[in-house]
């Protein structure tokens, strides 16, 4: 009797112990590794807008401010990147980017009030850009996939910016032209899914970016100026949002 008393109580201190398993959401999955060390990839992000402006294109939520409105917006970048993986997830990252920008205002009447009104009539405005991008970028496995994932790209960014802003009298071209060369500091973060073995899209945003411009202008090929200015920001850039296509080998 004594001996299978001392039996059930060290079945009941053992069962509690193998009952009790460590509790676990899954978040820090099985696969530690989204792209292995040694990879080389290459790839190309763009972007392409268009817009007609006008009260006839449903931008009635403006018509009681502003009345015959006519014009256009486009936008046009491309950016072609190489990534080489010194280490698992972490890779180095070059890119070469390139932006156009065209705004042509045909037409706008401004009405703040009754008394009020301003007509805008034949505003053009142009700005193309250059830059190099060389930096490190971290990519994290969401929940263990190999599919699926998130990345934070931190880089240093050199460029230079041409911009003009002007209107014509009669057959006179008349405006103000700058020449801007900026130095920056940026973190995009991002997500991405592959969709074979050796290829992805990915989304990116930009973040955060620590800003410094030198800006030379030119008024009607007249009067000169410069000046310079440094910056940061923390915000969620919807206007900077990339759209990419990565090829890799492992």
């Amino acid at each position: 009797m004594k001996k299978w008393l001392i039996l059930f109580l060290a079945a009941c201190l053992a069962l509690p112990g193998q009952a009790q398993e460590k509790f676990t959401r899954g978040f820090e999955g099985k696969n530690k590794i989204f792209i292995p060390k040694g990879s080389v990839g290459g790839g190309l992000s763009a972007s392409w807008r268009k817009y007609s402006l006008g009260e006839d294109e449903g931008y009635t939520v403006l018509s009681k401010y502003v009345g015959d409105l006519k014009g256009g917006y486009r936008t046009l970048g491309v950016a072609p990147s190489f990534e080489y993986f010194p280490s698992n997830n972490l890779s180095v990252v070059a890119r070469f980017e390139y932006s156009r920008l065209g705004v042509d205002l045909d037409n706008a009447s401004l009405h703040l009030s009754d008394e009020l009104g301003i007509d805008i009539t034949g505003q053009h405005y142009k700005r193309q850009s250059y830059a190099l991008a060389a930096g490190v970028r971290y990519y994290v496995p969401f929940m263990g996939s190999r599919i699926f994932g998130w990345f934070v790209e931190g880089t240093l960014n050199g460029g230079y910016v041409q911009s003009m802003l002007y209107e014509f009298d009669g057959d006179l071209k008349q405006g103000t032209y700058n020449s801007n060369w900026k130095l920056a500091l940026r973190v995009d973060p991002g997500i991405c899914f592959f969709v074979h073995e050796n290829f992805d899209f990915e989304v990116s945003v930009g973040l955060l970016d620590l800003t410094w411009k030198l800006t030379r202008q030119n008024v009607n090929q007249v009067k000169d100026s410069s000046g310079s200015s440094l910056g940061t920001g923390l915000n969620i850039d919807l206007l900077a949002i990339r759209f990419g296509a990565h090829f890799y080998l492992w």
